[in-house]
C-alpha cells in the first residue's frame, strides 16, 4: 500500500493533506482517517481489485449496506463521479444512484480498519474515481476527518488491431481502386488478396496509405494483416464495376451555416473523397479547411447521395463579403470543384454562452449566460429556442434602459415563476432575465433530462451563439450542470455535474 499524503491520491473539497494526526491509532481523541490505498492511483489492469485502510476501527454498518455491497467507500465511473459523489453523501442511495456506481463486492477485515472492492466484472477502459464518503464513522461515532476522498484510476484498453479507414470494412469497391488507408498501432501493416497474396505493406506507425499497382478481381476479398497476422474482420469485397465519374456534389450546390467570423459548409456527395473548401474576400485573400469523408455507397448502379459532410472555416471579417468553393479528391483519381458561391458574414456577435443550467423544478430552475467578451451583450437581442424550434425572448417585455452584459459578466434566464430567494448566495447586481412563460422554455426542465436547447440572436435569420446538449450529464437533485468556460462560446464543449446549490452568477 501507499501514503495517501502523495499528490497523485487527492482528496476533493477540503483538499487536506493526509496523513496520521498525532493521537490516532494509539487511544488519542482524533478523528479516524484514511491511512492507505490500494493500488496506487493512477494506471491500473482491467481486473484490479481495491482496498481502503483507516486509522481506526470503522462503523460496520456505515461501510456495508444491507445488500452486502458499500455505499460509503465505492468506485465510479469518471464520466458520473460528481453525481456519485452527491449521492454517497446521504444514506440509503436509491435504485438510480445505486447505477452510478461499478457494482463490486466489498469485504470488510476483521479489525474493520480496512474495506476491499471486488469490481463483478473486468473494468472497460476508461477513468475510474475511488470514492470515501465523508460520512463514514469509526466504531467511537467520531466522523472521518476532512470532506472525504477521491482516487483517480485508468484503466487502459486494450492494444487496437488494424482498422481499415477508405474503404470501411465490410463493403463493396469498385475494381480500380487505387488507394487503402488503414490504420495500426505498430508493425508491418499489409493488405491481403485472393490466395493470400500480399498486394501492398508498409510500415505502420497510425494511418498508412497502401498503394495499388493492378485492378482488383471481381468478386474477391481483401482484408489486412499486421506481421502476417490476418483481420478477417477488417475485409472488403471488390464488385464487378469500375468507378469511371469524379465525386458529384448533391444539387449542385451546399449550403451555409453563417456567423460574424465564420462560415460551415455543408455538404452531401455521391462518393467518398477529401474535400477542401476555401473561401476568399473581394481582395483575394482566402481560407481554407478540408475533411475526410468516409461512406459506403453502393459502388454499381445509380447515384447514391449519401456521402454528408460539414466543413467549418474560421478567421472570417464580420460584415463582409466572401465567396467560396469546394474541391474533393477520391482514391480513383478524380476530383471535383464547384464554382463559387457567394456568402456575406452577419455583423459582430457577442460571445456569450450558456455556462451553467439548474433542472431543480418549476421554482429554481435557471440557465446561466456567460458574456466573454470583449464587448458587452444587450440582452434583448438573444433568445432562447427550445427542441420545439419556438424562439422565446429572455425578457417577457422590453426594458426601459438597454440592457448590457459586460464581460465577464453573468446573467440568469429564467421562467416567470422563479424564486431567487432559493439561491441566498445570489448578487443583487446579478441581472436576472424573466420570460413571459411561467417556467423556462415553457414547459420547464426535465429533472431526470433537461432538454436540448440554444441561445440564438433574435435576428431575420436566427445564429446560434451557444448551445446546451442533449447528451449534457444527469446530475443528482438540486446539482447544476456546469460548461468548461475555457472553450469558446461557439464550440461544442464538455459539460459537467456541479456543485449542490448550483453557483447561478458566480464562477463555478
Amino acid at each position: 500500500m501507499r501514503a495517501l499524503w502523495m499528490a497523485a491520491a487527492g482528496l476533493w473539497a477540503a483538499c487536506a493533506k493526509v496523513a496520521v494526526p498525532e493521537g490516532v491509532g494509539d487511544g488519542g481523541a482524533s478523528q479516524p482517517t484514511v491511512l492507505e490505498v490500494e493500488p496506487e492511483p493512477g494506471p491500473v489492469p482491467s481486473g484490479a481489485h481495491f482496498a481502503v485502510r483507516f486509522s481506526e476501527p470503522m462503523d460496520e454498518g456505515q461501510v456495508l449496506a444491507a445488500s452486502g455491497r458499500s455505499e460509503t467507500v465505492v468506485l465510479a465511473p469518471e464520466a458520473d463521479v460528481e453525481r456519485a459523489a452527491a449521492a454517497i453523501e446521504h444514506a440509503p442511495l436509491s435504485a438510480h444512484e445505486r447505477t452510478l456506481l461499478v457494482p463490486a463486492a466489498a469485504t470488510i477485515a476483521s479489525d474493520r480498519r480496512s474495506v476491499a472492492l471486488a469490481p463483478d466484472e473486468p473494468l472497460p477502459s476508461g477513468g475510474y474515481y475511488l470514492l470515501v464518503s465523508p460520512r463514514l464513522k469509526d466504531e467511537r461515532g467520531r466522523r472521518l476527518a476532512g470532506n472525504g476522498a477521491r482516487f483517480a484510476f485508468q484503466v487502459a484498453g486494450p492494444p487496437r488491431g488494424p482498422r481499415l479507414l477508405a474503404p470501411p470494412a465490410g463493403g463493396e469497391v469498385p475494381l480500380n481502386l487505387a488507394v487503402v488507408r488503414a490504420e495500426a498501432d505498430s508493425g508491418r501493416l499489409a493488405l491481403m488478396g485472393p490466395a493470400g497474396r500480399e498486394l501492398a505493406s508498409a510500415e505502420a506507425r497510425g494511418v498508412v496509405e497502401l498503394r495499388l499497382a493492378a485492378p482488383l478481381v471481381a468478386g474477391s476479398s481483401y482484408s489486412l494483416a499486421v506481421d502476417g497476422v490476418a483481420a478477417p474482420d477488417q475485409a472488403f469485397t471488390a464488385a464487378s464495376c469500375a468507378r469511371t465519374a469524379a465525386p458529384a456534389l448533391q444539387g449542385g450546390a451546399a449550403t451555409v451555416s453563417i456567423r460574424d467570423t465564420g462560415v460551415t459548409v455543408q455538404l452531401v456527395l455521391d462518393w467518398p473523397a477529401h474535400v477542401g473548401v476555401s473561401v476568399e474576400d473581394a481582395a483575394g485573400a482566402s481560407m481554407e479547411a478540408s475533411a475526410d469523408v468516409v461512406c459506403a455507397p453502393p459502388p454499381c448502379g445509380p447515384q447514391s447521395f449519401v456521402c454528408a459532410a460539414s466543413v467549418r472555416v474560421d478567421g472570417l471579417r464580420p460584415s463582409t463579403d466572401y465567396r467560396f468553393w469546394i474541391a474533393a479528391r477520391d482514391d480513383f483519381g478524380f476530383n471535383l470543384r464547384t464554382a463559387p458561391q457567394p456568402f456575406s458574414t452577419v455583423a459582430a456577435l457577442p460571445r456569450i454562452s450558456i455556462s451553467e443550467v439548474m433542472a431543480s423544478g418549476v421554482e429554481g430552475e435557471y440557465a446561466e449566460l456567460l458574456n466573454a467578451g470583449p464587448g458587452a451583450a444587450d440582452l434583448e437581442l438573444l433568445a432562447l429556442q427550445g427542441p420545439d424550434g419556438i424562439v422565446r425572448p429572455l425578457l417577457a417585455s422590453p426594458a426601459p434602459l438597454p440592457l448590457l452584459l459586460a464581460p465577464g459578466a453573468r446573467a440568469l434566464a429564467v421562467g416567470a415563476s422563479f424564486d431567487a430567494g432559493l439561491y441566498p448566495a445570489l448578487s443583487p447586481s446579478t441581472p436576472v432575465l424573466r420570460a413571459s412563460t411561467q417556467r423556462l422554455l415553457g414547459r420547464g426542465l426535465s429533472d431526470d433530462a433537461p432538454p436540448a436547447f440554444r441561445l440564438v440572436s433574435r435576428t431575420d435569420a436566427p445564429v446560434v451563439l451557444s448551445e446546451f446538449p442533449a447528451d449534457a450529464p444527469h446530475c443528482a437533485a438540486g446539482v447544476s450542470v456546469q460548461r468548461d468556460e475555457a472553450v469558446p462560446p461557439d464550440a461544442p464543449a464538455r459539460w459537467s455535474c456541479g456543485l449542490k446549490g448550483g453557483t447561478p452568477g458566480r464562477p463555478p
